[in-house]
């Protein structure tokens, strides 16, 4: 039974996804037409979704804005959120935060491993969508249930509550390495080998809907995409076209939609045991800190909280033991390590394993929770915005360079379209700092290295800037191709340009013919033939350098 009053452990599943605007109607749009918030915004059931903005109204709102600088509040509060779910506008606006409308009765969080059945409650879904293509879709959960408060449960409601779909299909041990294993079908059997140690068997939101794979186990859904939206999160979105196929030769508007991640979706979570933090803080510091001691294997808690931050529910997935403490301390983060606190990142968790809330309140610590539970988790979400931009680029950059043999004249606009929003997230989303306090820079700073969100922003400005460079290439061609050709017509005009200068406009009237028996006319007229043919010769040059010539015919083909 949950007990409100009581607070075990806070979990944050977080789905970001990449989603343009599509149709026949987008077929050739630009990039910032696919990504306007328009015809998102407005598919939105108004029954059902809320626009949020975020108004200081509590000590908690006031601590949490304040923990940021001003500049990055821009880009984690729809400070110009309306009553409703669109308004007038929202074509060139930037984001749009909405927050899901739960039913009157207390909703939980349904998650059923094979031998056990996980509640947790709802304390808010929350979508955010940015006009550079992406959003991020969050479920907020709750564990107030006694009999679901063990480390091993925490471990199971993290691993299993994550899942989208199938990570694999499972091949029977005796099949593997005979003709057996390649023969088509078996994913029934397949999925139930799953099942039991990756997924659940199901996932679900009372009052909503629930999700049990079985789609998966039918071959002939897998020809439009391995991705489908759970029934879960399908259903919160009601009424919105959305797809998971490319669908420009689709009639009407059409909202594809595809994870930034995997099968997986990102885990924030909160936990509170003082047994286990006693025990983790006295292994801690005889085994991570003190790099002298050797261990055949991690102990009991150390190995604990090893798949408590990589997200596993029964064996720990690195078995080397070396490694395996050499990775806890480098993604973990010991600061409050006195207070048996300790933070975990990688790069699709963020962990925090604290003694529990009563204990915390004792120590005037409790605070710890409620960074968990706003700025902490607002960091995380950041970070996943900041990576899903790039994977959207990185997607533009690949679909412009198709373009470059098929269709040359659409370049210019789309590299434009592309950088305009690139330049946008590099001011609005990605920033190297976004608070002044100790702790939560070294976070921030954690999950940027973890999610390689530096290397990666480095490589994507390379490959705009060569794409930036090559258009730019393709139009100074462009322009002095047409200078050559005016170059060249007015020197097919020169000759009568140097007759008139020299003789006069009348120099062929009935007046002046007798100058034509005269030989100083037929000098003057071969000096001016002669000239023109050099500058012919000397200032347009055709075939004269091949080497050249080739150069730019190669460029022409690439």
């Amino acid at each position: 039974m949950d007990n409100l009053d009581e607070l075990y452990s806070y979990h944050v599943f977080l789905f970001p996804f990449q989603w343009e605007n599509c149709g026949k109607g987008f077929a050739e749009a630009l990039l910032e037409d696919k990504c306007s918030l328009g015809p998102f915004t407005g598919s939105l059931p108004l029954s059902v979704w809320k626009r949020t903005g975020f108004d200081v109204n509590s000590r908690l709102k006031y601590n949490e804005a304040n923990y940021f600088y001003d500049f990055v509040r821009d880009i984690l509060y729809d400070r110009r959120a309306p009553a409703s779910c669109s308004q007038p506008g929202d074509e060139d606006a930037f984001l749009a935060h909405f927050e899901y409308n739960l039913a009157p009765d207390t909703q939980h969080y349904i998650i059923k491993p094979p031998d056990k059945e996980y509640r947790l409650l709802i304390d808010s879904i929350i979508l955010h969508l940015y006009s550079t293509g992406v959003g991020v879709l969050s479920f907020h959960l709750n564990n107030r249930n006694s009999e679901q408060k063990e480390p091993e449960d925490i471990l199971r409601i993290n691993q299993y509550g994550r899942r989208l779909y199938p990570p694999y299909f499972g091949i029977p041990g005796d099949m593997i390495g005979t003709a057996g294993q390649f023969l088509p079908g078996g994913f029934m059997e397949g999925l139930e080998m799953v099942k039991n140690s990756e997924l659940s068997q199901e996932i679900g939101i009372t009052g909503e809907a629930s999700e049990d794979f079985m789609k998966y186990t039918a071959s002939g859904n897998f020809g439009r995409g391995i991705f489908n939206l759970p029934a879960f999160i399908s259903r919160l979105f009601r009424g919105v076209p959305l797809t998971t196929e490319t669908c420009d030769h689709m009639d009407g508007l059409k909202i594809k939609i595809s994870p930034v991640m995997d099968d997986r979706m990102f885990v924030v979570c909160w936990y509170g045991n003082d047994h286990l933090t006693n025990e983790l803080e006295s292994q801690w510091k005889k085994n991570i800190i003190d790099t002298n001691v050797i261990n055949e294997d991690l102990p009991d808690r150390l190995d604990w909280f090893y798949k408590y931050l990589f997200v596993d529910a029964y064996s720990r997935t690195c078995r080397n033991t070396l490694m395996a403490k050499d990775l806890l301390r480098k993604h973990t983060n010991d600061r409050w390590l006195d207070y048996g606190a300790f933070f975990g990142v990688s790069r699709y968790s963020f962990v925090c394993l604290t003694p529990e809330l009563t204990t915390l309140r004792k120590n005037d610590a409790a605070f710890l929770v409620n960074h968990m539970q706003t700025m902490y988790y607002k960091l995380v979400e950041l970070c996943l915005v900041q990576r899903a931009c790039i994977l959207k680029f990185s997607d533009e950059v690949t679909d412009i360079s198709g373009l470059i043999r098929v269709n040359e004249k659409k370049l210019p606009d789309k590299v434009g379209s592309l950088y305009k929003q690139y330049i946008r997230f590099v001011n609005k989303i990605y920033f190297r700092e976004v608070t002044a306090q100790e702790q939560g820079i070294e976070l921030y700073d954690l999950l940027q290295k973890h999610m390689k969100l530096n290397e990666q922003v480095k490589d994507l400005d390379a490959e705009i800037s060569e794409l930036h460079g090559y258009v730019n290439l393709k139009e100074q061609r462009n322009e002095s191709r047409i200078i050559t050709r005016l170059t060249r017509l007015s020197a097919i005009f020169l000759p009568a340009a140097l007759v008139a200068g020299i003789f006069g406009m009348n120099v062929f009237d009935k007046s002046s013919l007798y100058l034509a028996v005269r030989w100083p006319f037929w000098i003057s007229m071969f000096s001016i033939v002669m000239s023109s043919l050099i500058v012919w010769i000397v200032f347009i040059p055709r075939s004269r350098n091949k080497k050249t010539y080739n150069t730019w015919k190669t460029t022409d083909d690439f």
